[in-house]
């Protein structure tokens, strides 16, 4: 009989593997393939514009693997905090956190704020745009997102899975209409000098893009159990990168760089004078442009009703994602603070967090209305904030292949203590451990080279200033999220008074009880088949007690995963057990509470 236990305070557990897929892919594709292209032509020409897809294919793919590995290997919760407090720091950990929280936060106003210019194509007054974009969607997708996970995945599967059908569909037409091809060229636009100059930066601006292959790792929260992300995790980049040089690779077929429909580059330099003139009947978006450009003004305008319904589903991804972040430091720091105890808190029906939802949604709300105001000032203010939430996710990128690093490199030095301590699924080496991905034999290297073009792109983002004079504007949006986090960082290690920078290696016994820590806190459930499995999810979903009934993980002999065996005696703790560390040294949580 499986052992049963009362976790009031838990998500519901509900999403399936193909879901979680296309909840990834409908945050990834929004905006920014449409749009960021535009401006990397513009500066860069087309081989500035596909040397950067290509680079950011590389990079994007060299930093999943890393994080494919550890969750496939650490299903947790919270676990782009939890991969960089177990193997690098806590309090950089509980930094990234936060870091990641206002990544998506922002990103969620600025999605808000796209979604109204997209709307200027069909000459829509200002305010009704305000209304509609601002306040409406906003706040109908708050609603969406109170009905619960269930609901949740239901809408964003679908709205994945037509934006996956819109992009091959809209790849096809670019190639069906492309007539002469512009000239296959290196330039440099727009302030650019040089045109090495133009093509670094075009590969931040491409970067931007990528933004959310990482999300699925965040979805442990409600993912029905660990196997739902092995799938994702292993597959969603590569279907990515695809999509994304199929659709780059037709745009640059039909727009040439000196189109004057191009989105403009701002970097806090040039003259705003003209973001608010009107703009009905154009596009800042390449595939639009290149209808219009065929004079297929029909197209144009069912391409572009597309392109509004897909930034709203990634604005709709983006709140559940910063919600469900901001819940889970709230869940893992001490009750003793009111704010977090508020932020935990949960609805007893839906078993959302509700008060993580609303601040939110509420943090960066009044963001997207500085777009109506001309004021050069304000619209430095947006750009800032916009530029900053997009490079945020880039310092979160870097700490998991710092992350990853360490935990490979540790692996490696106690290879040998852990096969003879009976635990070989922590031997990378080993038949019997987890994760494997097509990529898998490739490692370090590709962790090293995640973190590298991460840190190329740190550098690539002041391209802007590299023949001239920053302006505090060009240095806030290029470094404002460093910044940030380096203040948290050290307002973290002053209040904790924690004399270490960073975790040391650790010896054989703390390294295994660390990842004993790790390893119990899995989010594995089982069911004989699939269709049980679903019929558990609506059962689930119906059900209103505020308590739900969870089952407890088991090890591999049946039992509770309350003590790692390393003798292979199943039952009590006997000689050679090595008891789970429920609370680490220096953590601010207890694992108990987030374990199953």
């Amino acid at each position: 009989m499986p052992v049963r236990s009362e976790t009031p305070g838990k998500l519901k557990q509900e999403l399936f593997g193909f879901q979680i897929f296309f909840i990834t892919l409908s945050c990834v594709i929004g905006s920014g393939i449409f749009t960021n292209n535009g401006t990397a032509l513009a500066i860069s020409g087309s081989m500035g514009l596909m040397l950067a897809a290509l680079v950011m294919g590389v990079v994007v793919c060299a930093v999943n693997e890393c994080i494919a590995e550890l969750t496939q290997q650490f299903p947790v919760y919270n676990s782009i905090v939890e991969y960089v407090r177990t193997f690098v720091d806590d309090d950089l950990g509980w930094a990234i956190g936060l870091l990641y929280w206002y990544a998506y936060a922002a990103t969620f106003s600025s999605q808000s704020a796209m979604a109204a210019t997209i709307l200027e194509y069909w000459g829509l007054p200002q305010a009704w745009r305000a209304l509609i974009c601002y306040a409406l969607i906003p706040f109908i997708l708050f609603l969406l997102n109170l009905t619960g996970v269930f609901w949740y995945g239901v809408v964003e599967t679908v709205g994945g899975c037509l934006k996956l059908i819109m992009v091959v569909a809209i790849s096809i037409y670019l190639y069906a209409i492309a007539g002469r091809v512009p000239s296959a060229s290196f330039q440099h636009e727009q302030g650019f000098r040089q045109n090495i100059d133009a093509a670094c930066y075009a590969i931040p601006l491409t970067a931007y893009a990528f933004q959310g292959v990482e999300l699925y790792a965040m979805t442990a929260f409600e993912a029905r159990d660990g196997h739902a992300l092995r799938w994702p995790s292993r597959w969603t980049v590569y279907i990515v990168v695809l999509l994304y040089i199929m659709c780059t690779l037709g745009e640059i077929l039909n727009v040439s760089y000196t189109d004057p429909n191009l989105p403009p580059l701002n970097d806090g330099t040039l003259n705003d004078s003209g973001t608010c003139r009107p703009k009905a009947g154009v596009s800042d978006s390449m595939v639009v442009i290149a209808a219009l450009n065929t004079n297929n003004h029909h197209v144009a305008g069912f391409i572009n009703g597309c392109l509004f319904l897909s930034v709203v589903s990634a604005a709709n991804t983006s709140l559940y994602v910063a919600s469900r972040t901001l819940f889970g430091i709230a869940k893992s720091v001490p009750r003793d603070y009111w704010a977090t105890r508020q932020l935990a808190i949960l609805s007893k029906e839906t078993r959302v967090p509700v008060v993580a939802l609303l601040v939110t949604l509420l943090a960066f709300a009044w963001v997207p209305f500085l777009q109506l105001s001309c004021s050069r000032t304000l619209t430095h203010i947006r750009s800032v904030i916009s530029t900053s939430s997009s490079t945020a996710i880039m310092i979160v990128w870097a700490s998991i292949c710092v992350a990853f690093l360490r935990y490979y490199y540790w692996l490696k030095k106690y290879d040998a203590y852990l096969l003879q301590s009976g635990r070989p699924e922590f031997a990378r080496g080993s038949p019997e451990y987890a994760p494997r991905g097509s990529l898998f034999v490739l490692q370090p290297l590709q962790a090293w080279i995640g973190l590298i073009g991460c840190i190329a792109i740190f550098a690539f983002s002041s391209a802007t200033w590299w023949d001239g004079h920053a302006t505090v504007t060009e240095v806030a949006m290029a470094y404002g999220a460093h910044i940030g986090l380096v203040i948290v960082f050290l307002g973290l290690k002053l209040c904790r008074r924690q004399r270490e920078w960073f975790k040391r290696t650790p010896d054989a016994g703390k390294l295994l009880l660390a990842l004993n820590d790790l390893r119990v806190r899995k989010i594995d459930r089982w069911e004989s088949t699939k269709s049980k499995r679903l019929q558990r999810v609506f059962r689930r979903n119906g059900d209103s007690s505020p308590a739900v009934q969870e089952e407890i993980p088991m090890n591999g002999h049946g039992h509770m995963n309350g003590y790692i065996h390393t003798n292979g005696h199943p039952g009590g703790l006997r000689d050679g057990a090595v008891p789970v560390a429920r609370n680490r040294p220096g953590s601010m949580e207890s694992s108990s509470e987030l374990s199953d």
